[in-house]
């Protein structure tokens, strides 16, 4: 029996004391603190799981955003490479935007994801030369929503869908309309790279596969008159926005970097303001601060 003892006691050891006499015997743990102990483990695992998963998440939603934002600026660079152009809105595939008559009676080159397909089809195969689409049409119920979760409705126009899953909607492209070469000489000067837009859209990495949030999975983006991709609410774009309404003052654009109160930014976060100054962030400026002040990191 000694022996037995021992051997228990060796390989056992809380075990082997609940074996002993008197006082060893209060020393081995209870069924009820064995399983208090195990459900303060689980507690803890299925919250540190969570965070790892979350994390996860958001740097895969960021790489595919990294991989789409190179190839869109590729695409866009090589257009008018091929052209020979320094302006986007001279390139082949944007003089083939169809003329339509504008809500205020003049005929423009204008096109938007509500636009007829038949008579955008010159322009969408012009645009299939540098970016590889594998369809062009309507989506099925696709919804998407705000940073906070709220939903902004079913999306039912045309979209443009990638041959890597990505979806690209809610789109404009127009020919820019530079105000003079003095704005785009302030606007250069302060380091921007926008002074006139052509293009507007939205992007979705990784398709309906979800979650289909602003800010997450869906991100905005203006196309500049020199052909790269400007993040809504990015450094790029609060220079366009304050040489447009403030004389290009360097003194002013923290508000627009940082996006304090401007409705027109679309902020990522609470203090997201509508024309009522009530908090409704739809998560827009997501793009900038992800891109321009987090450094590509999705820490919100």
């Amino acid at each position: 029996m000694k022996n037995l003892k021992t051997l228990v006691e060796s390989q056992f050891p809380l075990l082997g004391r609940g074996l002993g006499r008197g006082g060893d015997k209060k020393s081995a743990f209870t069924l009820a603190e064995v399983l208090i102990t195990l459900g303060v483990i689980g507690v803890v695992a299925s919250i540190t799981i969570s965070a790892l998963v979350k994390h996860y998440q958001k740097i895969t939603w960021t790489n595919q955003l990294k991989t789409n934002y190179s190839l869109l600026n590729q695409g866009f660079q090589k257009m008018m490479a091929d052209d020979g152009v320094q302006n986007i809105g001279d390139t082949e595939v944007w003089l083939s935007i169809p003329q339509v008559r504008r809500p205020w009676g003049t005929i423009e080159p204008f096109m938007d994801s509500s636009s007829d397909i038949e008579i955008c089809t010159t322009f969408y195969n012009n645009l299939g030369k540098y970016f590889q689409i594998s369809k062009i049409g309507k989506l099925s119920n696709y919804e998407y929503k705000r940073i906070t979760g709220s939903s902004l409705g079913i999306y039912n126009n045309e979209a443009i869908i990638l041959n890597n899953g990505a979806i690209i909607f809610n789109y404009e492209f127009r020919m820019p309309e530079i105000p003079s070469m003095e704005y785009c000489k302030q606007v250069h000067q302060l380091g921007g790279h926008m002074c006139a837009y052509s293009g507007i859209f939205d992007i979705d990495i990784n398709g309906q596969k979800g979650p289909n949030i602003l800010g997450r999975d869906i991100f905005h983006f203006y196309i500049s008159e020199l052909g790269i991709i400007i993040p809504d609410g990015g450094n790029d774009y609060a220079i366009y926005r304050q040489c447009s309404y403030r004389n290009c003052d360097p003194s002013e654009l923290g508000i627009w970097k940082t996006n304090n109160s401007e409705y027109e930014f679309s902020l990522c976060d609470s203090k997201g303001r509508d024309s009522s100054n009530q908090a409704h962030p739809n998560g827009y400026g997501c793009s900038g601060l992800l891109i321009d002040q987090l450094n590509w990191k999705m820490n919100y």
